[in-house]
Formats: C-alpha cells, structure tokens, sequence
C-alpha cells in the first residue's frame, strides 16, 4: 500500500485501483444533502381536514349530520413565518341545505436532526367551525378543540421522503345546548417530492359519537367515516411530431406539468325512520371524486446530432438531450462511445433537475477569476465546461470525491486542510458503479435483504460485494432492462447505455414511484 500511495502522488494510478477509491467514495461516504423538499412550490395542499382543490373549487366530505354530504367552496391558505392559516369560505352543498365556515390557526415547530432528517410538529391555536343544515347549527372552537400533527422528512439526493401523523378531538354543541357531537380523528400521510412528481397521500378515520334531546326525544347514534386524499403533481414529456415536412425539425419534446387531486370515502352512518330517529339498520356506501389542474407545457430544445438515427437508444438520447442532460447543439453525439464521470455527472444531475445548461458559469478573464470560488476538486477547474454539473452531484449527494493522498473518501469524516481533492472527470464508468449511484440516490440501500441472497443474474458471482444490494435492488425494482440476463458489472457504460438508463430512472420517478404512494395505499 505504501508504493501505491507514492504512485499515486506521482499520478500513475492504475485503473483498477482508480475503480476501487471511487466505489469506497460511493459506498462510505456521508454525503451533505442540503435541501428539503418540505414546501411544495407548485402543489398547495390542504394540510388540515382532507380535502382536494383545484384553482377554481374546494371540495370535502362531512358527516356530523349522519349523511355523507359533499361542501363545496373556498380556501385561502396562508403560511408566514411558522403560522398557517386556512380560511374556508362560502362551503355549501348542491342543493344549499347545508353550509360552513371554518377558521384554522396552527402554529408549526421544526426540529432538525442532521442535515438529512427534519421534524415538522403543528399544533392548534385558534379553531372556529359552524355547519348549519336542516335547522340545526353545529358549532366548535379550540376551547373544546384537541388536534396535533407531526411528520417527519428523510432528505435523499434524488428525493424527499415524509410520513406523520395526527389525532384530532372536536366537541360540536347543537343548537346552543340541544346536544353535542364529538368527532375523535386519527390521520397519517406519507409522501415524496422530486423534481419529476410529487406526491401527498392521507388518511383519516373519523368515529362520529352524536347526542341530542332528552327522554323519549332522545336521539343517539354512532357512525365511522374513512377518508383518503392523495395530492399528485407529475412531469410528462411527449414528442411533437410535427406535420409539414418542410420545416427545419422534424418534432420536439415538450413537458407537461398538472395536478391530479383524488378524494375517496367510506362510511357506516345509521338509517333514519320518519321520526328522526336511529334504527339499527346501517347506511354505508363508498364514493369518489377527483379534481384536476390545467396542465401547463413548456416546449424543450431541439438536439441537433445526426449519428444516432435509427440507433436502438435514439428516442432515449432525443429525450435526455432536449432537457439538457446532454449537450444540444453537437451534431456528432458518438452514442456507442464511453461516457466519463463529468459527463455522467451532468446527464444525472440534470435529470434530477438540479441544474441546466443557463447555470454553467461563462469563461472570464484572468481577473475576474481570482474572486470566484475555489473548485472543490484538484482536478477540476474553474473553466472546465462541467464543473457546475460536478460540484452539484457532490452537494448534492449524488457522486463523491477522493481524497488521494490520506485515502480517505470525501465526506466520511470532517475534511482535512488537503490540496489534493480529486474527481476524476474522465475517467470512464461502469455498470456496476452507476447502478450504486441510483440506488444511493433513492435511498433505497437498506431495502436489500440483510442475510446472503441471489441477485437473480446469470453472472451473479462476478458481482462485487459494494455494488450486489444495487445490483439486486435495480432487478427488483425495474430499473434496468434485463433482456440477457447478465449484470456486466465491469462492462463500461456507453452514453447509450446512460440515456437508456436514465429514461427508465425518470419513468420510475414518474409513475412507478408514484402507484406505490397513491394507488397501492388507496386501494389497499
């Protein structure tokens, strides 16, 4: 090890000892992830009672009468400086027999735990509800108002993921004193955001315990009510083919944002006889609705390179090249040529929507230089076309540096005063190695079963031992097409390859993820 650590001060590493510090660097290192996606810019969810809106309608089930009924109306949600506010407006029925007001006041605390780990707790201030319907008011503020919620949030590269919870106890009076109605709620949410979707999937469960007049006119019944709402904003890309054929491109993609709201319910209310009174018969029923956003385009670049038509990952290298991933205005691309870490760095990064071609920084001249950062890699200057793309994968967690001369992968400890911190940008990148980098970025390693298993591929023994949870976690989870039944974990990774690959991550991204926060909790 001593010669090879003068080697490496003499720059004369061999490849396979390159390969061994960048998956050390990959599988030991503590990346700094900086961002939270607690705030959802483009996705204005109502965080207090499940309810679905889109810009023009705010929809919610009720039940304290005894009968499903569906309010609509308006909410203005404010959030400023830890206090959130929802003002819900004009809440009525189809038919007008019954309608709401509600004001909420929740007060919000964050506990951070690490630069991965946040906690968000919320608790209740202010509370005032009146539902009138059929002669009768319904009437609760916070003095007989219990309700709290938590969710934590684990930050990964690729994404945010949350879970929480929350208990509610809401004391109704009827009519002033004519009788009371206690609503107790028990709630959870679990949810994701990245760039291509987001997602806020809850549920809650109410236990209707209702009470009023006295004696014979003593009218008294129980009922449970189960509601689930799931908040979705996902990033499509089409192709535009365009029909003249005089026309200097034959089609573009373009993205299309929108929001899809889903609301479902069930419940077991008691059935009514002519008198008002419950009888022991039982009304249930399910129903659903849905409110969805207008979606929004925006059209991509036009890639200009000539050598990939008719090459089987065509569509895939169109695609990834129209958002920035790859470089647009080369017309000579080399699909079947090896891709280096640097341009690994940039198609990844821009993929996860961490950064476009508009924030490479320009070439200045010499003077201007001395007052821009330091690069964080020896081997990466200040001009090199992608040192934005790989200062981003650092910070944000997504690849790692080397730390040549104390063999210490970057990040795995409080870094030294060193002046040899090195990337490796053209250095070229193998199967086994990307596959880490995706599944790190998911924070998926620890779904890997703990004892001795088969990764299911032919060459499973050619595996090595940094990259099987990767290799088996890709399998089970569709990210790689497997038409050989080989990993290839040393087989260098073409820009092909990684176009072929990182379509399939974005898909995963965008609706395989997804079905299993929305559809699999709702229909489960």
């Amino acid at each position: 090890m001593h010669s090879l650590h003068k080697s490496l001060k003499k720059c004369t590493i061999q490849r396979s000892f390159i390969t061994y510090v960048f998956m050390i660097a990959l599988l030991l290192s503590a990346f700094p992830l900086t961002a939270f996606g607690t705030t959802f810019s483009n996705l204005e969810i109502p965080g207090y009672e499940g309810g679905i809106q889109d810009p023009r309608i705010y929809r919610e089930m009720v039940f304290i009468t005894g009968e499903p009924v569906l309010l609509e109306g308006d909410i203005a949600i404010s959030d400023r400086a830890g206090r959130v506010t929802y003002n819900y407006r004009n809440m009525t029925n189809r038919e007008g027999t019954v309608t709401m007001t509600r004001n909420v006041t929740l007060e919000r605390d964050v506990t951070e735990n690490g630069n991965d780990q946040k906690t968000e707790t919320f608790r209740l201030t202010r509370f005032r509800e009146t539902i009138t319907a059929e002669g009768a008011t319904y009437q609760s503020d916070e003095r007989s108002n219990q309700w709290s919620q938590s969710t934590v949030f684990h930050a990964k590269p690729a994404a945010t993921y949350f879970a929480g919870n929350w208990d509610g106890r809401k004391y109704y009076t009827i009519n002033g004193n004519e009788g009371r109605v206690i609503v107790e709620t028990r709630g959870s949410r679990v949810g994701y955001d990245q760039h291509w979707s987001t997602i806020d999937t809850q549920t809650l469960v109410h236990y209707i315990d209702y009470e009023t007049g006295t004696g014979n006119d003593q009218v008294r019944w129980q009922g449970t009510a189960q509601v689930q709402v799931s908040h979705n904003r996902t990033i499509s890309p089409h192709f535009e083919l365009n029909i003249p054929t005089q026309i200097s491109f034959r089609g573009a993609y373009r993205l299309t944002e929108q929001e899809e709201n889903v609301l479902k319910y069930a419940y077991d209310l008691p059935r009514f006889n002519g008198n008002g009174g419950a009888t022991n018969q039982r009304n249930l029923g399910t129903g659903s609705f849905t409110l969805d956003t207008n979606p929004t385009n925006q059209m991509q670049h036009i890639p200009e390179m000539r050598d990939i038509n008719g090459h089987y990952a065509e569509e895939a290298i169109r695609f990834l090249a129209s958002t920035g991933a790859f470089p647009t205005s080369t017309t000579t691309f080399g699909p079947d040529l090896p891709i280096s870490r640097a341009e690994f760095a940039r198609a990844l990064t821009v993929s996860l929507g961490y950064v476009n071609e508009a924030t490479v920084p320009e070439r200045r001249s010499s003077f201007q230089r001395a007052d821009r950062q330091e690069s964080l890699f020896t081997d990466v200057g200040q001009d090199h076309p992608y040192r934005t793309y790989i200062e981003t994968a650092y910070t944000k967690g997504l690849m790692a540096g080397v730390d040549v001369d104390l063999y210490i992968p970057l990040g795995t400890e409080p870094r030294p005063e060193s002046t040899n911190v090195r990337f490796y940008p053209d250095a070229t990148i193998t199967r086994a190695e990307a596959m880490t980098i995706l599944i790190k970025a998911l924070g998926f390693e620890h779904l890997a079963p703990i004892q001795q298993y088969g990764t299911g591929y032919l060459d499973d023994t050619a595996i090595p031992l940094w990259a099987r949870n990767a290799a088996y976690l890709s399998r089970e989870l569709g990210l790689v097409r497997d038409v050989s039944g080989y990993f290839q974990p040393q087989r260098e990774m073409t820009k092909a390859d990684t176009a072929i690959l990182l379509d399939d991550f974005i898909d995963y991204l965008r609706t395989q993820l997804r079905y299993d926060y929305r559809e699999r909790v709702l229909n489960y």
